[in-house]
């Protein structure tokens, strides 16, 4: 059976898209003058409304009232302002957006927002936010059998509906990967992973059609399926009548906070 390959879904938690690295603190202050401006002036045209309203609620939560913003430009990599200091950084991911806003009924200030691009970052994949961290729970089983089976853990104790890893932290369940060899029979197999003794309707298939080592393997984004510490986590093998199989290894990938 060839293996089918699980899209990540980029992003699918963070709204627009947008990874917030780093909010300077107020850079410099601007000349005295006329701060007046509607919101539709905002922006040059070149930014969209999603990135607008993002930056704005953004800088919002830092202390920066929204309708005190009067402009949002997107900063040349090529020109940076002398406020903006950046060593050894790949720009090609990046994005950068100055961020002027009334200070005061007559004075103005700016900020920087430096974020990842997400039109420069779409055509590469999964990307993981720096805060969270990814582990990766093993299960198998070692022999032969011609049942459907729960799988081991890795210090070789049996899974089941009440048993298995018990999560530390809140997260959620972001991949999974199975290698399973086929002796005999036809059929279908299928790796089934429970939460609290549930099916999370995440998991790996095969249609097996003839002898031989075969994989699967699937991701999902954050928040699509999540737990909370203390849920239990168990795979389970479930084949057809007459099918013979052995040595599974599976991997089952958390996302924690």
């Amino acid at each position: 059976m060839k293996s089918k390959r699980g899209k990540s879904k980029l992003f699918a938690s963070i709204g627009i898209g947008l990874i917030i690295l780093l909010i300077t603190g107020v850079l410099m202050t601007a000349e005295t003058g006329n701060v007046a401006q509607t919101a539709q002036n905002k922006t040059d045209g070149s930014i969209s409304g999603d990135v607008q309203n993002y930056v704005e609620n953004f800088v919002e939560k830092k202390g920066i009232d929204a309708d005190k913003i009067n402009n949002i430009t997107q900063v040349d990599f090529n020109s940076l302002p002398k406020e903006v200091n950046i060593q050894n950084v790949n720009n090609n991911n990046l994005a950068i957006y100055q961020i002027n806003y009334n200070k005061s009924s007559s004075s103005q200030d700016k900020v920087f927002v430096i974020t990842y691009s997400v039109d420069k970052l779409k055509s590469q994949g999964d990307l993981i936010v720096s805060q969270d961290k990814r582990e990766f729970l093993n299960f198998g089983f070692a022999g032969e059998s011609n049942n459907s089976e729960f799988l081991k853990t890795s210090t070789g104790v049996d899974s089941s509906l009440e048993k298995g890893y018990v999560m530390m932290r809140s997260g959620s369940i972001t991949g999974i990967s199975t290698s399973l060899e086929f002796i005999q029979g036809a059929g279908n197999a299928e790796i089934i992973i429970y939460k609290n003794g549930e099916p999370i309707q995440f998991g790996n298939s095969f249609v097996v059609e003839s002898d031989g080592v075969k994989t699967d393997y699937e991701v999902q984004s954050k928040g699509t399926v999540t737990f909370e510490p203390g849920d239990v986590i168990s795979a389970y093998v479930k084949v057809s009548d007459g099918v013979l199989w052995e040595d599974a290894n599976t991997l089952v990938e958390i996302t924690t906070d």
